[in-house]
């Protein structure tokens, strides 16, 4: 086992150093870069992830024969590059070799999909795969020409059009290095001092360990951009303190997936979709976290009440499970790693993506030396390279899926069809279409990561809502919105599942609850898309306007769905404040008038019926 171990560290760091090389003195050619990134993916996977559950199944031929034929495939790129370089796609004769290689890489490829993110994704994968060389047999509009096996292996194995298309051009040259940026910040102690902060903050409020929980993922989520990632390294720490202030298992398990996933969506870093996005739309990521700050802000607004008014219908005083004292002391022992962050922000609006992350990293070794409790040592330097790779695994593997289909779409043109087909069902109808979009992301997104399902969403359903006269922009957010919210939706929903693994509660009870707490993210995406200046596009008394009521709507929703302000709510009550909830957030000012009103009456009348029954005992 201990030498099992060695050689999948040693895969790791060797990665990392390939990427940093890259970064540092320039990338390769496109079809040595993006290759050897999928070859390390695979590697690294098969060494790290067993080809079962059982622990015990780690075997020679299923772990390390998978390793030395991934090695062989890429040696065999390597030797081949210069001719596969200089070849046209579709004219040049496809040997034999070229045929076996590919089609290794792509069993690989799927493979590891299965033993990193389950069934779902490698299984669609094998749909498109199908649906490739069975286009002659499809019926009516989904018919296409088809594909014969040396074409396929060209386009996908040949070229930069499939495997190695876009999808694994925005993990090998942007993602892995925000990813690495991510596992040097945590190695040096980031993640406690965002749990600091948090603390100092929230944790003797009412509800603290719950407020907490939120404050500290937002944080997080600048830094590692990943749901699961998130709840794992932020869920350990919060879930067990919220269980123990009193919050029942599943609702702790359910605010800390809810939590986390909106790191997604939280500026400066929100996920490899947002990477994908900006390469997809053409739009600057530096423009696109701007766009999406004001929904992300709601977010969390939206969170923190519902978990402030659940705190206090359930009668819960200020916690004291936190010492502040500790909290101040480890703040200022870890501040200066704020630096970094700033350092990424700055750069970011100047230079590409992966100078700015590179300069960072770099920035976030140097600083960890002001202080004996953050130095990276040569052991914490080895173990953020390591950790950057295996986690990146989770966007290297599923990217590589997701260009393969990309292939496919293109090849096929089934991605023209399916807007065709989707402005047809929906009459024309901007809203109609909408909700299929919405419904399409959540459905792709049931075991799949964020940006596989955003990247296909995008891929096959954006066009048809720009083509309905959405923006660019506003097009890809409404699909990245619910590529991202898939998470936490059930039936399959992976960061609820990961939450609720750790506070020990029902998969389902858990996911119910998520969904209850994530509702404002399913209504804000359909705001945006109505009036622009919830991101940040307009004029500013606008762009003001619209966040003010969206945040007052959010707050009024948190009180409908907790059945609480001052004293229980009827449901005759609970129902009129979820329509205004809606009036308000819809970002338009009659509807702000007519659901403001309505609110403050209630919320009049609530607080007068409480301060009466106070006087009567």
């Amino acid at each position: 086992m201990r030498k099992f171990l060695i050689v999948g560290t040693v895969i790791a760091v060797s990665w990392s150093i390939f990427q940093l090389y890259g970064a540092a003195f320039g990338l390769f050619h496109i079809m040595i870069q993006r290759p050897l990134h999928i070859i390390f993916a695979l590697m690294l996977t098969y060494i790290s992830y067993p080809a079962w559950r059982n622990k015990s199944a780690h075997s020679t031929i299923f772990n390390y024969l998978p390793v030395l034929l991934a090695l062989l495939i890429g040696i065999y790129l390597i030797i081949g590059f210069g001719r596969i370089s200089t070849r046209m796609v579709l004219v040049d004769k496809v040997l034999n070799s070229d045929i076996f290689f590919g089609l290794s890489m792509i069993v690989l490829i799927l493979e590891a999909c299965r033993r990193t993110t389950g069934l779902a994704l490698p299984i669609i994968g094998m749909i498109f795969i199908a649906y490739a060389f069975l286009g002659p047999y499809m019926p009516g509009g989904l018919m296409h020409s088809g594909i014969s096996l040396e074409y396929f292996v060209d386009i996908q194995f040949l070229s930069a059009q499939g495997l190695f298309s876009e999808p694994v051009g925005v993990s090998a040259e942007i993602v892995f290095y925000f990813v690495l940026f991510g596992a040097f910040l945590e190695k040096s102690g980031v993640g406690l001092l965002f749990t600091d902060v948090a603390s100092g903050l929230t944790a003797q409020t009412r509800g603290g360990p719950a407020k907490v929980s939120v404050v500290s993922s937002a944080l997080f989520g600048t830094i590692s951009g990943s749901a699961v990632a998130n709840v794992v390294v932020d869920g350990v720490f919060t879930i067990p303190m919220m269980k123990k202030a009193g919050f029942r298992p599943h609702f702790a398990a359910a605010i800390e997936a809810v939590a986390s996933t909106g790191g997604q969506i939280m500026p400066p870093i929100m996920g490899a979709a947002a990477f994908l996005m900006a390469d997809l739309t053409g739009i600057p990521y530096s423009k696109i976290i701007i766009h999406a700050a004001i929904p992300a802000i709601i977010y969390y607004i939206a969170i923190y009440f519902m978990v402030d008014f659940e705190a206090w219908k359930s009668g819960m005083k200020a916690s004291k499970l936190v010492d502040l004292s500790d909290v101040k002391k480890g703040f200022f022992q870890r501040v200066h790693l704020f630096f970094p962050i700033f350092v990424l922000i700055y750069f970011i609006m100047n230079l590409s993506l992966m100078k700015a992350t590179l300069i960072s990293l770099c920035s976030a070794f140097v600083i960890s030396f002001l202080r004996k409790a953050t130095v990276m040592n040569l052991e914490k330097v080895i173990g953020a390279l390591e950790k950057g790779a295996k986690e990146a695994i989770n966007v290297a593997i599923p990217s590589a899926v997701a260009g393969i289909m990309v292939g496919i779409i293109v090849y096929t043109g089934i991605g023209l069809k399916f807007t065709g087909f989707l402005i047809q069902i929906s009459g024309g109808h901007l809203l109609p279409a909408l909700l299929f979009t919405m419904v399409g992301c959540l459905i792709l997104g049931m075991g799949m990561p964020t940006s596989a399902a955003y990247l296909i969403a995008a891929v096959l359903m954006a066009p048809a809502l720009i083509k309905m006269g959405l923006p660019v922009l506003i097009a890809h957010m409404f699909v990245f919105y619910f590529a991202v919210i898939s998470m936490i939706t059930p039936p399959v929903a992976l960061a609820t599942f990961a939450a609720a693994s750790i506070a020990e509660s029902g998969i389902w009870e858990t996911g119910f609850a998520a969904f209850k707490l994530a509702l404002t993210a399913f209504l804000v995406p359909y705001a945006f898309v109505y009036n622009h200046a919830l991101l940040f596009q307009g004029p500013m008394f606008e762009i003001a306007w619209v966040s003010i009521t969206a945040a007052l709507g959010v707050f009024v929703l948190a009180t409908a769905i907790a059945g609480y302000f001052y004293s229980p709510i009827s449901k005759i009550e609970r129902f009129v404040l979820f329509i205004c909830a809606i009036l308000l957030i819809t970002p338009e000012k009659v509807t702000d008038f007519l659901g403001l009103i309505p609110s403050l009456f209630i919320f009049f009348n609530l607080r007068k019926k409480a301060m009466r029954e106070r006087e009567a005992i």
